[in-house]
């Protein structure tokens, strides 16, 4: 990690860990890693085999076998998204990072209260793109030991569903259960464990870190507006829903006076090499 970046951290403040599964990143990815920067966290990017990416200022890079022992047939047969949802678990359960999503933008430093960080979304959900949870946490004890037994039968899945995964072989259930519902060890778990050990009330209202619904993500880029009513003095970060995203926003730089391009101008965040929007909404 560069000098430079480390003067810029504030000690007191936690660390920031994100995954990447893939080669390269987003400028959306950049975006996010650069606002952890910019308000002083240390920041460390996870990543797998065949990651290749030149060093980000303040950034840095550590194999995610450092954290999680994974097994590469799990790795295979399932979505990047559950994979990432157990290393989360692993990270947060063997130090003392604050785990987010390369979708999450940070609008102030993260302080987490009695070592929660963790947030309610839009349709009742306690989401999983900031999650920091403390050691006693029994929520993040019992979901820990889920994510390590293979042979776990996820219990806040359907009946229907449970029936299925107990159907396929012991050592083959968690698998299948995530191939049947993505979200199974994400905000589903999550949820269930939390209100299971009396820990729900430590999840921060839908305001703080997951402001605007999924189902409006691209409001983000636009740029006559439609964020600012979504956001409060509560509001501590963004989280963009990524995967609800258009392509064509991925693939260029945003509108000006868009919230996207105003936040990028506040932290110094450039878009250099990438072309500009050239279609109307």
């Amino acid at each position: 990690m560069a000098n430079a970046a480390m003067d810029m951290h504030d000690q007191s403040l936690p660390a920031i860990g994100a995954l990447w599964v893939g080669e390269r990143l987003r400028w959306l990815d950049r975006l996010s890693l650069a606002s952890f920067v910019h308000h002083g966290h240390e920041v460390a990017l996870f990543h797998l085999d065949g990651f290749e990416e030149p060093p980000i200022e303040g950034v840095e890079f550590i194999h995610a076998r450092e954290i999680f022992d994974y097994d590469h047939t799990f790795l295979a047969a399932v979505k990047p998204s559950v994979f990432s949802d157990m290393f989360a678990l692993h990270l947060i359960g063997s130090s003392d990072f604050i785990c987010v999503d390369t979708d999450v933008l940070a609008l102030r430093p993260f302080r987490p209260k009695d070592g929660y960080l963790i947030g309610r979304e839009h349709g009742g959900w306690v989401n999983v793109a900031v999650m920091r949870l403390p050691e006693d946490s029994g929520a993040l004890q019992e979901m820990i030991a889920v994510v390590t037994d293979p042979t776990t039968v996820p219990e806040w899945l359907p009946e229907e569903v449970q029936d299925k995964v107990r159907r396929v072989q012991p050592k083959n259930r968690l698998m299948e259960a995530c191939k049947r519902i993505r979200n199974t060890l994400g905000p589903r778990m999550l949820t269930h464990m939390l209100k299971k050990h009396g820990e729900k009330h430590h999840a921060l209202p839908v305001a703080a870190l997951n402001p605007l619904p999924w189902s409006m993500a691209d409001a983000y880029f636009n740029p006559h507006g439609g964020v600012d009513g979504w956001l409060s003095d509560e509001t501590q970060a963004v989280h963009l829903y990524s995967s609800r995203i258009r392509a064509l926003h991925l693939r260029v730089a945003p509108y000006p006076n868009s919230f996207m391009a105003k936040f990028a101008a506040d932290i110094g965040f450039s878009f250099e090499g990438l072309s500009q929007q050239t279609e109307g909404f």
